[in-house]
């Protein structure tokens, strides 16, 4: 009896081992989604830690935030973000450019390999910071006026074309999927996106911002 019940074990394994060959080999479970920004970003000396981690060119500003009005805090002058310039230096909060560089790695480049087939080289903006109300009401103050707001005109590739928001938005080729596509992206990681979808202030750009609200009309 002892012999027998020694058996039992190997005979176990031995039909583990069987059954795992039948099943073939294992696929790889899927990559897990790319990390995003929700709410705010954080201001402040750690934030500029991180830009500066990341290769992120910028110049750092006098803050002029003053808690009742107009002004950035942990401002900034950006010129890039980990891999795309723009097309001229923009002033804004350091938590605006964390979302831009997020906004640049897991959205805008590779959806220019995937719908472009050519990398993004160069963002135009038309403004960050600028004290002033929104467009919707101008008694109160826009986004732009505490350097959490940008707004995106322009997407250019290494091949030379350029998907421009007032030209191009409606085309049914790559650039107007392009644009809808970056559009539509840029909800997983800012706080406020407006498009031509939105209204028709915001017929020739993107508005992304990381103010307190939740909105996206992409």
């Amino acid at each position: 009896m002892a012999a027998a019940h020694r058996t039992l074990p190997l005979l176990a394994v031995g039909l583990a081992l069987a059954l795992a060959a039948c099943a073939g080999p294992k696929t790889a479970p899927p990559p897990p989604p790319p990390a995003q920004v929700s709410g705010m970003p954080t201001d402040g000396p750690m934030c500029i830690v991180g830009l500066v981690s990341a290769n992120v060119a910028f110049n750092r500003i006098p803050d002029t935030a003053k808690g009742d009005g107009c002004g950035i805090s942990t401002a900034i002058s950006l010129y890039e973000t980990q891999t795309v310039p723009f097309n001229r230096p923009v002033e804004v909060s350091c938590g605006l450019a964390q979302a831009l560089l997020a906004y640049d790695t897991q959205v805008l480049q590779p959806l220019a390999q995937r719908v472009m087939g050519s990398a993004l080289v160069k963002v135009h903006h038309a403004g960050g910071y600028v004290c002033r109300g929104r467009t919707s009401n101008r008694s109160r103050l826009s986004e732009h006026a505490y350097g959490r707001a940008i707004d995106i005109m322009a997407f250019e590739f290494a091949d030379g074309r350029i998907a421009r928001v007032k030209q191009n938005w409606n085309d049914r080729g790559p650039l107007g999927d392009f644009l809808r596509q970056a559009s539509k992206g840029a909800c997983g990681v800012f706080q406020v996106v407006l498009s031509p979808n939105a209204d028709a202030d915001h017929a020739d750009h993107l508005h992304l911002d990381v103010g307190p609200w939740k909105l996206c009309q992409g």
